[in-house]
């Protein structure tokens, strides 16, 4: 289910994404990241995460200065369905740039345990793929039951 492509129309990179509890950006550009993971556990379906982070890093080429470039990236369920999408898109300047963005999902709605995927794309083209497994977790039983 995974593919990782490179930018044709592009010289743009991903230098790297992940998904996390909590990210934010300081004004130069450092990351603070908090909780990376690849797996979420519910004790009932359908279950929602009411906020994850998707952070990217793009770098620049010389063939980026002075344009703009798409940005894309797509929620699927493990049927292809696209279940949320975040589209944008990134103005380049003069120079080689490095460019960290912080994308929020918000009260994202999983209606059952399985594998769900996170599809960035530059100009149309997909550049990784992160996937994301929700697992049912039974509640823990009580003090006092049988």
């Amino acid at each position: 289910m995974r593919r990782d492509v490179r930018v044709t129309s592009s010289s743009m990179q991903l230098r790297y994404s992940l998904l996390a509890d909590f990210a934010n950006a300081t004004q130069e550009g450092k990351l603070n990241i908090m909780g990376i993971f690849d797996h979420l556990y519910a004790v009932s379906f359908p279950a929602v995460h009411r906020q994850l982070f998707l952070i990217t890093s793009i770098e620049t080429d010389p063939d980026d200065e002075d344009q703009t470039r798409e940005i894309n990236i797509q929620m699927i369920n493990a049927d292809g369905a696209v279940l949320t999408e975040l589209k944008g898109q990134v103005n380049f300047s003069r120079g080689k740039q490095i460019f960290n963005q912080v994308h929020i999902f918000q009260d994202l709605r999983f209606e059952a345990p399985g594998a769900y995927q996170f599809n960035v794309f530059f100009e149309g083209h997909m550049v990784k793929t992160l996937d994301l497994e929700l697992q049912f977790l039974p509640p823990s039983p009580t003090v006092g039951s049988s």
